[in-house]
C-alpha cells in the first residue's frame, strides 16, 4: 500500500482492475529489517530465519525447518549473487505470501566468495509454490536495482537507510501507484476518510489497518482498496469472501451489542493473539456505527505493548489467548448490557488454577459442581446465558488457563501479605482481584458495577481498562515486563 493513490468513481468499475504486480519496494517492511549481530553466514542467516518466522506466524519446529532449509540450498550453490549482496531463499507449503527480509552488516560477512568481497546486505525470500513466480520478478528487480551498485552508491544508501522509506529510495523504488476506486455510493466523508486513511497508515509506517467491514450496508465496495496490509473486523455480519481473499485476515467477534471502543479492543486483543500483527510497532483500527456507512473512530495503537503486558512469559503458560479473549468480551458485554436492567459487577479468576482454588472459599454452592469438563467451559456459546446470569451472584468466576468453569460465587481470600498499591478510587473487588494475580500466575478481570469500567490485572498490577464510553483504553506505561 505504499505510495497508494486514492481517486472517487461514480460506480464501481464493471470489470474489477488486474491486481497490480508485486513490487520490491513493497515488501520492505520495517519489522522484516534486521541489523545483523556477527558476521558468520549461517548467524546471520538464523537471525533472518527467525524473522521470516515471525512474519509467517511459523511455530518453533516450521522455523527449525525454515532454517535448515535456507543453509542447506545455500550450501549447495551460493547465494551471494553481486558484490556486497546475496539472496538466499527458501520454498515452504502454506506460506501466504512472498517474505523478503533484509538483512544488513556494516562489518560485513564472508559468503565464501572472496573475489566478490564480503556482504553488507542480505535479502532472505521466503516464497510458496504459488508465490515462486512473484518471487522470481522481485529477485529480477532486485539484481537489476544493485547491478554496479558501488558504481551509483546505491549499496552504501541501502546500508545507511534508517527507514523503510529511505530503503526503498535506496533500492531503486519504482513502483506504479495503485489507483484505487471510490464508490460515490458511500458518503462524502467516508470517502474522504478512506482517502487519506491510507495514505496515513503508509506515512507512520503503520504494519496493519485494522478496518470493521460491518460499518457498510453493502462491504463489496471496499473490494478495491483491501491488501494484505488490512484486517477485516465485524460484529455480527458476514464479510464478503472477495474481501476475505484479499485481506490479511478476519476477526469476528461473537455479539456486536458493545461499544464501538470496546469492538476496537476486542478486535486488536484477537487479531494479535491469533498472529496477524505480527511485531510491528503500529496499527491503525477503524471502526462506526453497525451499517452507517461512515467511520467515526480512528485509533492508532502499539498491540504489541499491550499484548506484552497482558500476556507474559507466565501468562501464556497459564492462559490459552482465546480463553482471556472471550472472558473479556463477556465482561464488556456485561458492562454494555447488564442484568436485569441494572448494572452489575463481577471478576473472573482465569488460570493457574490449583494455586487460586487454594486462596478461595464458596458463598453459596457452587452451580458448575459436578458436571463434565467439556460442560462447563467459558468458550462454549451455549453458556453464555448461564454466565451471565450467575454474574448475579456475590463472588467470582474461577477459571481453568484451557476455559473450564470450575466455579462462580467464590470468595477471594489472598494471603494479608499480598498488599498491591492500586489507583485511587478502585474498591475492594478490585484489590482483591489485584492480590490474587500477584500471588499467582493468573489474570483477573473485574467489572465495576460503579462505572462499568473493566479492568485487567496481572502480577498485581493494572494492565488494561476499558470504559463503557469512547474514553480511551489505558495502558499503564510503568512496571515490569516479566
Amino acid at each position: 500500500m505504499e505510495g497508494t493513490a486514492v481517486e472517487t468513481a461514480a460506480e464501481p468499475a464493471r470489470v474489477p482492475p488486474a491486481p497490480e504486480p508485486l513490487t520490491l519496494g513493497s515488501l520492505v517492511h520495517k519489522n522484516r529489517i534486521v541489523d545483523l549481530k556477527g558476521t558468520d553466514k549461517n548467524l546471520a542467516l538464523e537471525q533472518m530465519v527467525a524473522t521470516a518466522a515471525r512474519a509467517l506466524n511459523l511455530d518453533a519446529s516450521r522455523q527449525v525447518d525454515l532454517t535448515a532449509a535456507v543453509q542447506a540450498r545455500d550450501a549447495a550453490l551460493s547465494t551471494q549473487l553481486g558484490r556486497g549482496w546475496a539472496a538466499p531463499h527458501a520454498m515452504i507449503e502454506g506460506a501466504p505470501e512472498l517474505v523478503m527480509v533484509v538483512g544488513r552488516s556494516k562489518a560485513g560477512i564472508d559468503y565464501g566468495r572472496p573475489e566478490l568481497g564480503r556482504v553488507h546486505l542480505v535479502f532472505l525470500f521466503v516464497s510458496s509454490p504459488k508465490t515462486h513466480d512473484q518471487y522470481l520478478r522481485v529477485l529480477g528487480q532486485l539484481a537489476n536495482a544493485l547491478k554496479d551498485s558501488e558504481q551509483n552508491g546505491r549499496l552504501e544508501l541501502a546500508l545507511n537507510a534508517d527507514t523503510p522509506t529511505k530503503l526503498r529510495k535506496a533500492l531503486g523504488d519504482k513502483m506504479r501507484q495503485t489507483r484505487v476506486v471510490v464508490s460515490r455510493r458511500l458518503p462524502q466523508v467516508t470517502r474522504a476518510l478512506i482517502r487519506n486513511l491510507l495514505r496515513f497508515a503508509d506515512d507512520i509506517d503503520a504494519e496493519a489497518i485494522i478496518l470493521f467491514s460491518d460499518v457498510f450496508r453493502n462491504p463489496s465496495l471496499l473490494a478495491s482498496f483491501i491488501s494484505r496490509k488490512i484486517v477485516l473486523a465485524t460484529r455480527s455480519a458476514d464479510i464478503p469472501d472477495v474481501l476475505v481473499e484479499k485481506a490479511r485476515g478476519v476477526v469476528h467477534l461473537a455479539r456486536g451489542d458493545f461499544s464501538e471502543e470496546s469492538a476496537v479492543q476486542l478486535a486488536l486483543l484477537s487479531a494479535g493473539a491469533k498472529g496477524m500483527l505480527g511485531e510491528g510497532s503500529r496499527v491503525v483500527a477503524v471502526c462506526g456505527e453497525k451499517g452507517s456507512d461512515t467511520f467515526d473512530t480512528v485509533r492508532i495503537e502499539t498491540p504489541r505493548l499491550m499484548l506484552t503486558r497482558i500476556f507474559s512469559k507466565a501468562a501464556k503458560e497459564s492462559v490459552q489467548p482465546e480463553v482471556f479473549e472471550r472472558a473479556l468480551q463477556l465482561m464488556l458485554e456485561l458492562s454494555e448490557e447488564g442484568r436485569e436492567g441494572k448494572p452489575i459487577g463481577t471478576t473472573m479468576v482465569l488460570g493457574d488454577e490449583e494455586v487460586v482454588r487454594e486462596m478461595t472459599q464458596q458463598l453459596t454452592i457452587n452451580p458448575f459442581r459436578g458436571y463434565d469438563e467439556s460442560e462447563r467451559n467459558v468458550l462454549d456459546p451455549a453458556l453464555e446465558e448461564t454466565i451471565k446470569e450467575f454474574s448475579l451472584l456475590d463472588g467470582a468466576f474461577v477459571v481453568g488457563g484451557g476455559g473450564v468453569l470450575h466455579s462462580a460465587g467464590a470468595y477471594l481470600s489472598p494471603p494479608a501479605e499480598a498488599r498491591v498499591d492500586l489507583s485511587s478510587g478502585l474498591g475492594t473487588r478490585h484489590r482483591v482481584a489485584a492480590a490474587i494475580t500477584k500471588m499467582t500466575k493468573a489474570l483477573a478481570i473485574v467489572l465495576s458495577q460503579s462505572t462499568g469500567r473493566v479492568t485487567v490485572f496481572r502480577g498485581g498490577k493494572s494492565v488494561m481498562t476499558i470504559s463503557p464510553t469512547r474514553s480511551r483504553v489505558e495502558i499503564p506505561s510503568t512496571g515490569d515486563e516479566s
